[in-house]
């Protein structure tokens, strides 16, 4: 028991060290080498290598944990390398999202099968007795040991604030330090992992997996009203947005979830009582109905916009979502033997899954590649406008494939009649280029020029620089025109823009915005119709107070550049100026 525990503590005390050196001692210098792919591939292997080595040191010791551990996180960190290639840095790469989701299915959903193999020999990895209780031994170990982490450090936190009170500070100190941060997480997590293992008898999942089962019924309900209304409804409100297909789907995953937990480990520890069994049964058949809505509701958007990589996520997540419920129905439909035959769709759907995941991966499936094509492919067809094209998305977000899609777009620009595709695509090479890609159209004119009319500006008669009223619709919410021209009852105007120059030996005009009721202001930078959020010092304001005085004072005449370092707004005895 003694050498098991030093070995959790050791595992955990190498991996603290091990993200300490990632995160803070070499993290800067991989971040800048070879677009950051040394520091994911690394990042990615001690994760899961510590990761899943933690989770199976119980049931396998220290050696074969290791060596376990290590022959997952190798080959995945090679697939994360892999797949960074097809993107202009590592950092890309994982702003996609859905790679990550990737990374983790591969880093978790086989270290149950690890065990198995391992405990049972060669048979054990479709032994779906060991496969359930060990993925939830996994999960119920991780959140006791977490919870144990939080409680020690907040022990330690208390501890440090009490040395404090005596004037000793170098133990809170020595807590900042982040080598010491991740140690002390590493080895109280190893340490709490190690307790409730050798506690397994007392810390289970049986209660957690006992205390869900009551959930089934209530989330048949729901299910069933959801059905029984829906065609009352119809489904035009239901497929008004992409959202409809995350709430579909998300149900659908708690269905799933409950269905398996129900089913448990074999009959023997499956629900008895009826009332149970029979949601179970609901649910498995039930499943069919959301997983085909949200498979529509995905591709009413893909037939209306195309596919874009999150879209491409969506759809498979449907599709995974659609394997179970065909599984889980089939199951419940064959008769007595149904609880057998949906444990064993379990096993079917994780090798599955996690073989998707290999996919995604690896070159065969790229959705950024996938969203390009359609992307373009609409456009070229006359479906989609060109104001319609994702360019920013294939500049910033899509990787290789988008730089290959926006050559193509390049290529066709230079040929007669493609003008505006060729001013598009200028558009890139501006700072503020998402915005201006967003708001180059005669809606975006139209919404500064109702803008222009209702904003009250000062001096008065002053005109609205180029590019001032874009920059102000950017930094504020949608419905801001709307409030601008809203009258109010003391005759103050609901926004008040000053035009300014706080620094005359700087070329860029300073733009302040006031609301009445409010005590902050915006202040805006710029000059050749390019502007900016610039910070702002002041106005100090008493608690309580707005800056209703000041607005009256300025709309009077009172307002006046004052010397403050450099030139700034004063009026009603406060003072605004622009941040160094």
């Amino acid at each position: 028991m003694i050498s098991q525990r030093l070995g959790f503590i050791l595992l955990g005390a190498l991996g603290g060290l091990a993200a300490w050196v990632l995160t803070e001692l070499a993290g800067e210098h991989l971040l800048g080498l070879w677009g950051g792919r040394p520091l994911l591939g690394l990042g990615v292997f001690a994760l899961i290598f510590f990761g899943a080595g933690l989770a199976i040191l119980g049931e396998l010791g220290l050696r074969r944990a290791v060596i376990s551990a290590a022959a997952l996180a190798a080959p995945v960190a090679l697939l994360a390398l892999w797949k960074s290639l097809g993107f202009a840095s590592a950092g890309q790469m994982l702003d996609t999202g859905h790679l990550m989701t990737a990374l983790a299915v591969l880093g978790t959903i086989p270290v149950p099968f690890l065990v198995a193999l391992k405990l049972e020999g060669r048979p054990g990895w479709c032994d779906y007795r060991v496969l359930f209780l060990e993925s939830w031994n996994i999960v119920v170990r991780y959140a006791a040991a977490a919870l144990f982490v939080a409680v020690v450090w907040g022990v330690l936190g208390l501890s440090a604030a009490l040395l404090k009170l005596v004037g000793l500070r170098e133990f809170a100190d020595l807590l900042g330090e982040p080598v010491a941060v991740w140690l002390i997480s590493g080895v109280a997590l190893g340490l709490g992992l190690s307790v409730v293992t050798e506690m397994s008898d007392m810390v289970s999942p049986y209660l957690l997996l006992r205390l869900m089962r009551l959930l089934l019924p209530v989330l048949l309900g729901v299910v069933l009203v959801f059905v029984a209304v829906l065609p009352l409804r119809g489904l035009t409100h239901l497929f008004g947005s992409l959202s409809a297909a995350g709430i579909l789907s998300a149900v659908a995953v708690a269905a799933i979830s409950l269905v398996a937990i129900a089913v448990d480990q074999d009959d023997h520890e499956a629900v008895d009582a009826p009332v149970l069994r029979w949601s179970a049964r609901g649910l498995a058949l039930g499943l069919p109905v959301l997983g085909g809505l949200a498979a529509w509701a995905v591709a009413l958007r893909v037939g209306d916009y195309g596919w874009t990589p999150a879209r491409v996520t969506a759809a498979a997540g449907v599709a995974v979502i659609l394997g179970y419920a065909l599984i889980y129905a089939g199951a419940v439909l064959t008769g007595r033997a149904w609880m057998r035959w949906l444990r064993r769709g379990n096993i079917v759907m994780a090798l599955a899954v996690s073989g998707l995941a290999l996919l995604w991966l690896s070159p065969v499936i790229s959705p950024e590649a996938l969203a390009v094509r359609s992307q373009i492919a609409r456009y070229e067809s006359g479906a989609a406008d060109l104001r319609a094209l994702p360019l920013w998305e294939m500049q910033a977000e899509w990787g290789i494939a988008g730089q290959r899609g926006l050559a193509r777009l390049a290529a066709r620009a230079a040929e007669p009649g493609q003008e505006a595709l060729a001013e598009r695509l200028a558009l890139l090479e501006r700072d503020d280029a998402r915005w201006a890609l967003q708001r180059d159209d005669a809606g975006a004119q139209a919404d500064e020029a109702a803008l222009s009319a209702v904003l009250r500006v000062l001096p008065e008669g002053a005109a609205l620089p180029e590019g001032l009223a874009g920059a102000i619709l950017q930094a504020n919410a949608a419905s801001f025109t709307k409030d601008c021209a809203e009258p109010r009852a003391d005759g103050l105007p609901a926004c008040l823009l000053v035009l300014t120059d706080f620094v005359p030996a700087d070329p860029a005009t300073d733009a302040v915005l006031l609301r009445p009721g409010a005590r902050r202001v915006t202040l805006l930078s710029g000059e050749g119709g390019h502007w900016r959020i610039a910070a702002s010092s002041g106005p100090e304001l008493a608690p309580g107070e707005t800056l209703d005085g000041m607005i009256a004072a300025l709309i009077a005449g009172q307002g006046r550049l004052v010397p403050s370092g450099q030139m700034a707004l004063e009026a009603d005895g406060k003072v605004i100026g622009r941040s160094p």
